[in-house]
């Protein structure tokens, strides 16, 4: 599987957050769940807010700005900037590869792709609304036991 950045991450449990609570939450709501910087925080619901996953409420946080069966992973991946294909020898990139008619990895890229692709259109953040919210620690194996994004 493709590996995902740590702000798509950050990005999903910041949208985990708002389908389970249901009400508008606030950046620093956000900050202190995931416990990673400010900075990163804003940034990441800046990409969701300009991909019209989230809008926010002047005083009160973010809410999502369709329901949560209408917001695929693929479309929070694309939000965070994230469109490469998954790693390969060449990068993995079918379309733009130079010798994909010769390289005996072009049938499994090709299929990788698509398949990664067909994932990210099929979850949606309804497949995630019964999860607890405690961030997941899929970013950095030496968080393991801490828990803890570090700032960035």
């Amino acid at each position: 599987m493709k590996e995902l950045s740590a702000s798509t991450v950050l990005a999903l449990h910041a949208l985990h957050l708002m389908v389970r609570k249901a009400k508008p939450i606030s950046a620093d709501e956000i900050r202190r769940a995931g416990g990673t910087a400010m900075s990163r925080v804003k940034r990441v619901l800046k990409n969701l807010k300009n991909a019209e996953l989230v809008e926010s409420r002047r005083g009160q946080g973010y809410v999502l700005a369709r329901a949560p069966g209408e917001i695929s992973l693929e479309d929070v991946v694309h939000a965070q900037g994230e469109t490469q294909a998954p790693k390969a020898p060449c990068g993995g990139d079918f379309e733009a590869c130079a010798s994909r008619a010769t390289c005996i990895l072009a049938p499994l890229c090709r299929t990788a792709e698509q398949n990664f692709q067909e994932a990210l259109r099929s979850f949606t953040l309804a497949d995630f609304e019964d999860l607890p919210t405690s961030l997941p620690n899929c970013i950095d194996l030496r968080l393991k036991h801490s828990g803890r994004l570090e700032a960035s």
